[in-house]
């Protein structure tokens, strides 16, 4: 399952995907999110705002010229960077796209330029730990819109092996937050996917990150850019 905006699906099973919204949302924010809080201002540099085919995921800079974000979010586009405010920053198109499962890195067309980027981490987080995801999802369910500024939440790790899943603690991803990141000691372990259980309250969802460490070799020999931003 995925968190792709593209289609909200609210049900018995709630969501089909935690992906793309759709870009006319994102005039209604409202102050709320589904838990967690708002990144304080220059705390995410690294944050990408990813749009292709007129859908919204978030996503991570990990180098001036690469974001990390899922496959399931679709090839080419945009990505906006240098802004952690929604639909503010640079725009910068997408050259190139490689994939692993669900997994994506986009070429940019010229370099992000930021003072900061996110690492990628070599090892996955143990089963327990508090980690934390970060994105611009929806603010609301059903199908509320997306957050103005980048949001971040803490999850305790439950699983760990093809994805890292993650349970809420103090809120949960949501529609627009595919391909946002989850860290763990400052460095980006997982990409998100989508819920995996939880019922049909969001914020008692569990989300699947797919495994970044799993894929550290893939990145390096793709990007150059080493595990631990070397």
């Amino acid at each position: 399952m995925r968190l792709k905006l593209l289609s909200v699906i609210v049900g018995a099973t709630l969501l089909a995907g935690l992906g793309t919204v759709p870009q006319s949302q994102a005039s209604d924010v409202q102050p709320d999110i589904i838990g967690g809080g708002t990144v304080p201002e220059g705390a995410a540099p690294w944050g990408a705002q990813v749009s292709v085919d007129g859908g919204f995921c978030s996503g991570s800079v990990i180098g001036p010229l690469w974001v990390l974000t899922a496959a399931h979010c679709g090839r080419g586009g945009s990505v906006r960077v240098g802004s952690q405010r929604l639909g503010q920053g640079r725009g910068i198109r997408v050259v190139s796209d490689y994939t692993n499962g669900d997994v994506a890195l986009k070429k940019l067309a010229s370099s992000a330029g930021l003072g900061a980027y996110l690492p990628y981490a070599a090892t996955p987080p143990p089963v327990g730990a508090t980690v934390q995801i970060y994105g611009w999802g929806g603010i609301s369910a059903p199908g509320g819109p997306l957050a103005q500024s980048i949001k971040t939440a803490n999850l305790r790790v439950v699983a760990a092996g093809g994805t890292i899943n993650g349970a809420p603690i103090n809120g949960q991803a949501y529609f627009g937050d595919s391909g946002g990141p989850m860290t763990y000691n400052g460095q980006e372990i997982g990409t998100c996917t989508g819920p995996v259980g939880g019922g049909g309250d969001p914020s008692r969802l569990t989300v699947a990150y797919q495994n970044i460490p799993q894929r550290a070799a893939w990145i390096q020999q793709t990007t150059g850019i080493r595990p631990g931003g070397q």
